[in-house]
């Protein structure tokens, strides 16, 4: 039987705890994420202990928040100025925003396409301040954006399902990504509603 490898297209089931217990996500066998093996498009910690896994295994796995989203970094969390944001258009709260610094020069704009929204998400502890900030409140002269992972400085548990092992097509094993996962044409200019909400791997923002 086929175990789970590099360079094959890996669909689990899976329900993610924090560590007192509290459910923060379920994804049901009938509607599994996808990705492909390998490709570090997946945590560390859940990438490695899926290594070997077979079709139709269970399992239970503690990762700690340097395999997962790494740590909390304060200096992701900025107030900025709503002078900086007029070009952006109406704001909102959980509204997501790609900001681009070169020197003391900073830009915030939509995210293009998914998979410029995935890369750019902060999920590792390197220097970089550009990437997805998403808007925590918004006062009268200045809005407070946090550039975090939703999950950054948690350590979590994935109660995880092998549904599927399959061959990836030769465009996933090119890009890395399923077939049909990051279709531009999902995405409009105006990101966050012109996106397929039946897609659910975009809905997912744990890898």
């Amino acid at each position: 039987m086929e175990t789970v490898q590099d360079k094959l297209k890996v669909s689990i089931a899976y329900t993610l705890k924090e560590m007192t217990g509290r459910i923060l996500e379920e994804v049901p066998s009938s509607h599994p994420f996808v990705y492909i093996h390998g490709y570090e498009n997946i945590i560390p910690g859940l990438e490695t202990a899926l290594e070997g896994k077979k079709v139709g295994d269970s399992f239970t796995v503690e990762i700690p928040y340097k395999l997962g989203y790494g740590p909390y970094r304060d200096d992701l969390v900025l107030q900025v100025p709503k002078a900086e944001l007029q070009e952006v258009g109406e704001l909102w709260l959980g509204m997501e925003l790609e900001m681009f610094q070169d020197g003391d020069i900073r830009e915030f704009q939509l995210p293009d396409t998914a998979d410029e929204f995935c890369d750019d998400l902060h999920l590792d502890e390197d220097e970089e301040t550009d990437g997805i900030y998403v808007v925590k409140e918004i006062y009268k002269d200045t809005v407070l954006v946090d550039g975090n992972h939703p999950f950054a400085g948690k350590d979590l548990i994935f109660e995880v399902q092998v549904v599927s092992i399959d061959s990836p097509s030769f465009t996933e094993l090119e890009s890395g990504f399923p077939d049909g996962e990051f279709d531009d044409e999902s995405f409009d200019e105006d990101f966050g509603e012109g996106y397929d909400s039946d897609n659910d791997n975009y809905n997912r923002r744990w890898r």
